[in-house]
Parts: structure tokens; sequence; C-alpha cells
């Protein structure tokens, strides 16, 4: 199996549905739309009935379609929460369990918690700053798991340095 270096954060930029499971729709947009041969993803994160769950992807023997900066493709796990987070905040309750899957995915993997990043910090290593605003108000580069994604928090639990 190819080595595992990093986890890579994402946001599917939609509104999470939470009566039905959005991983469904987002497989069928990158095999039908996309034309891909499965998700982009290794792992999505969703709230469905109230109850956050995680649907598998690609198989991790498979190179993710989710991320060609820094060739985080073949480098790393694509992780997927479903949600706008540049539009709205993930629940504690959310971060928290997102945090547990990654510690068990770090464990497994040996990967370090400082290699959990966003999409956006992926595109910082290949040279796009997502900070940036261009002449015509557009930023440089996506800004993935969104700006309101509590990243920080994230570090935070999986590095075991979290305030009580």
């Amino acid at each position: 199996m190819r080595p595992l270096e990093y986890i890579v954060l994402h946001h599917s930029f939609t509104r999470d549905n939470e009566l039905l499971a959005d991983s469904i729709a987002i497989r069928r947009h990158h095999v039908e739309v996309n034309g891909w041969a499965d998700v982009g993803y290794h792992y999505i994160v969703e709230k469905v009935e109230g109850i956050y769950s995680i649907s598998l992807g690609r198989p991790l023997t498979k190179p993710g379609a989710h991320c060609k900066e820094a060739g985080m493709n073949r480098r790393s796990i694509g992780v997927c929460v479903v949600g706008n987070f540049d539009e709205e905040v993930f629940s504690p309750a959310g971060t928290t369990f997102l945090a547990r899957f990654l510690l068990a995915t770090l464990g497994n993997h040996g990967i370090p918690p400082a290699n959990v990043i966003g999409h956006r910090d992926a595109g910082l290593m290949a040279g796009y700053d997502w900070r940036k605003i261009g002449p015509t108000g557009i930023r440089q580069f996506k800004t993935c798991p969104g700006i309101l994604f509590p990243m920080d928090r994230v570090k935070q639990l999986i590095s075991g340095k979290a305030p009580a």
C-alpha cells in the first residue's frame, strides 16, 4: 500500500440535508458529472437523522481525487465534512466526533496530528494563497474546508492540547 502522510480535510460546500445521506449525492456527482471511477474522498462525515456518521468512500488502497495540490491525492487520506463552512460554523458536537475519528485514523496509519491539514493548506504548500483576494474580488484559491471551519479546535483536540 502507498505511504499515507497526511489527512486532508474538505467541506462539501453544500448545506447538510441532515435527513438523508448526502454522501450518496456526492458520490453520484463525482461519478456521473465528473466522470471519475468513484467518489474522490476516502471518507465523508455528515449528520444523518440527527446522528453524525462516517460513510466509506474510495478505498484507501486507491489514490484520492480530492486534492491535486502538493501531490496530496497520492499522499493523503481525503475526508469531506458535509456542510458549507464558509457560511456556517461546524457544530461543537460535530467537531468532537470528527476529532475522535481523526485520532483513530491517525493511529491506524501512523500519521502525526500535525499532518491533518485543510485543502487550503495543501494549496499554500503548492504556492496558492487562499487568503489573498485578487483585483476582481475573487480569492486566489479555495478556502476549503471553509473560513468558519474550526480547524484550530480540531488540531487542539487531536494533539491533546484542547483546553478543558
